[in-house]
């Protein structure tokens, strides 16, 4: 296949709207990934690493597509409980060990959810509008166990938010019904409604617990105002017991003796200080009034993000 190695295209976020001119689909609560299929399939995560071999279950995937060589725009995605689980997904993709990479992709299995087409038969399509390219999709998708292909609804974009709430989906993607395709461009053609709201942060260290989880009660998060990296509060939920095992080994090569802050944070009770070198991702309802965060829950380690990207809001 000639087809070059893109970067996908990126969203802007917004409040829920309707609007005649957009559809509206679930925001897959995943990690994004290029599907290149032809005689094979290669996966390519959002910076253009390919990651094929993590998910076997997802070699033939090329089988399932006619009208290649194409390449699928889409989310790598584990169900658990009936939902997306962001959490199994990172567990399933930080696996190297073959033997349990091909255990995995028996019993706890990835699905590929495609919502976009963006070369057919060889060429590109993204100049075309996504009407086109959304019924090419329909077209060229077949019949895989592990394929999904995304579905929407025009405008009612409000209704259709409301659904995704009640179900504890991670959000809703707008997208333009006449817009074409920017690979590594953020663009109001494609809009996030999220659920819940979500931001980066630094990890700069944990506090113990109490009860079974006396060696982990929560991380400390912090963002940087300037150069000044603040305290933004803690989040102590979304982590399972076999996660937090590995975050200790993780965070105990990285311990530091003093805070990484250059302002004392009171409340912490027995804090353990880590270089700020860790970024993750978390869910939150709301900050307080002393940007702490409100109902946070602990999403992902964000490897792709550098530290002084988490930018915290400006405080008086």
């Amino acid at each position: 296949m000639n087809l070059e190695i893109i970067k996908p295209m990126l969203s802007i976020t917004c409040e829920p709207f309707d609007h005649p001119g957009f559809i509206f689909e679930v925001k897959w609560d995943g990690y994004r990934c290029l599907a290149y299929l032809n005689n094979r399939s290669r996966l390519y995560s959002r910076n253009g690493y390919e990651m094929t071999e993590r998910y076997p279950e997802l070699a033939d995937l090329y089988r399932a597509i006619k009208g290649g060589p194409l390449v699928l725009d889409g989310e790598l995605v584990t169900f658990y409980q009936g939902r997306p689980s962001f959490q199994h997904m990172q567990r399933r993709d930080r696996l190297r060990d073959p033997k349990r990479v091909k255990w995995m992709a028996t019993h706890e299995p990835v699905v590929f959810v495609a919502f976009d087409l963006l070369a057919h038969e060889g060429r590109w399509i993204t100049q075309q509008p996504l009407a086109k390219r959304k019924e090419l999709l329909a077209e060229v998708a077949g019949c895989h166990p592990q394929l999904i292909i995304s579905q929407y609804i025009h405008e009612d974009g409000q209704e259709f938010y409301r659904a995704c709430l009640e179900q504890q989906l991670e959000g809703v993607m707008a997208k333009k019904w006449d817009s074409p395709y920017l690979p590594g461009k953020r663009t109001p053609y494609w809009r996030k409604i999220k659920t819940l709201r979500e931001e980066d942060f630094v990890v700069c260290g944990y506090v113990p617990g109490a009860g079974h989880r006396q060696q982990f009660g929560s991380l400390i998060l912090g963002a940087y105002q300037g150069d000044k990296l603040v305290y933004q509060g803690q989040v102590g939920t979304g982590f399972s017991e076999e996660f937090i095992q590995e975050l200790l080994a993780l965070l105990e090569t990285i311990r530091i003796p003093d805070s990484p802050f250059s302002h004392r944070i009171v409340g912490l009770v027995r804090p353990r200080w880590v270089e700020p070198r860790l970024v993750c991702t978390v869910q939150f309802l709301e900050r307080t009034m002393d940007c702490n965060l409100r109902h946070a829950s602990f999403k992902g380690f964000r490897p792709d993000k550098e530290p002084r990207e988490c930018r915290g809001p400006e405080v008086d």
